[in-house]
């Protein structure tokens, strides 16, 4: 059987060392070239979740505010999206968090009011998850950031390379994961990384990156395009969100939408406080239901 390496072969060990090297005087169009070239040799790690994992995402609002559809609770219609770590300027997708604490570090929330989304793969789909760094992450660590038992199949794989060639697959592996999540000058670099990833598979529903800003945390962005063919809504509710230290936080004032109406209009239970308690469609809801 042949190796991951003979059967995608990396750039060349010596090729690949000059140009990363070098990669910060080149001009923007070479660097996106070069990054292209990376893309296009190197294998993409996708995952299959399925059914049961459930994810966050959360936006600020104003203390009067209860929004009033789905769409709120998603991306916005009708206008240009902007550039974001995982998206260019005009390519939609939707950034969700593993955890209401990384969504909350990721939306900046300091002491605001803010709407939370919990959004679950539904039973008997699959979502694609392509997660940047995660060869990377298993050689260092012996476990990926989302590969859970196959972590072990897979550094057994690298373990079988030929030892220049794997470190070339390592090496690109490392700087797309760089490039990725390092960039924080006007995302030019990673959402064209993101970009490339998506059009190079189309079966790729998302990007997978831990988050700069909460310690151990993923974050996935999700093409809008495909989020209805595995995802549903399983909860809604606003409160009010506030930072303590080093990324945690405490919450307030929770109301919670108990009903998704004709129209997808949202039903909310004003001056009902829950905290701490999740209100959870089943099944997830989804268009088509």
């Amino acid at each position: 059987m042949n190796t991951i390496t003979e059967q995608f072969p990396p750039l060349d060990l010596n090729y690949l060392t000059y140009e990363i090297k070098n990669f910060t005087s080149l001009s923007l169009v070479e660097k996106h070239s070069f990054i292209l070239e990376l893309v296009t040799k190197h294998p993409l790690l996708g995952l299959d979740f399925s059914g049961g994992s459930t994810f966050r995402r959360v936006r600020k609002i104003g203390e009067g505010d209860y929004p009033s559809s789905i769409q709120d609770l998603l991306w916005r219609i009708g206008s240009v999206p902007s550039v974001g770590r995982a998206n260019p300027e005009g390519f939609p997708v939707l950034y969700v968090s593993d955890r209401p604490e990384t969504a909350f570090s990721e939306t900046h929330v300091n002491d605001d009011f803010i709407l939370l989304t919990e959004l679950r793969i539904r039973d008997g789909a699959r979502c694609r998850i392509a997660p940047i760094g995660e060869m990377l992450q298993i050689q260092r660590t012996g476990r990926g950031f989302l590969s859970g038992k196959a972590s072990s199949v897979i550094n057994d794989m690298l373990n079988s390379c030929d030892l220049e060639q794997v470190k070339a697959l390592l090496i690109s592996d490392s700087f797309l994961f760089e490039c990725l999540v390092k960039d924080d000058d006007k995302y030019l670099l990673s959402s064209f990384v993101a970009k490339a990833i998506f059009e190079k598979d189309r079966n790729i529903s998302a990007v997978a990156f831990p988050s700069v800003r909460q310690y151990g945390a993923i974050n996935f962005a999700i093409r809008t395009d495909d989020f209805w063919n595995s995802w549903g809504i399983v909860g809604a509710r606003r409160m009010r969100a506030r930072h303590l230290a080093c990324g945690f936080y405490t919450t307030s004032h929770t109301e919670h939408v108990v009903e998704i109406a004709q129209g997808d209009e949202l039903v909310w239970e004003k001056g009902n406080i829950e905290d701490n308690v999740a209100r959870v469609f089943e099944p997830p809801w989804h268009r088509g239901l």
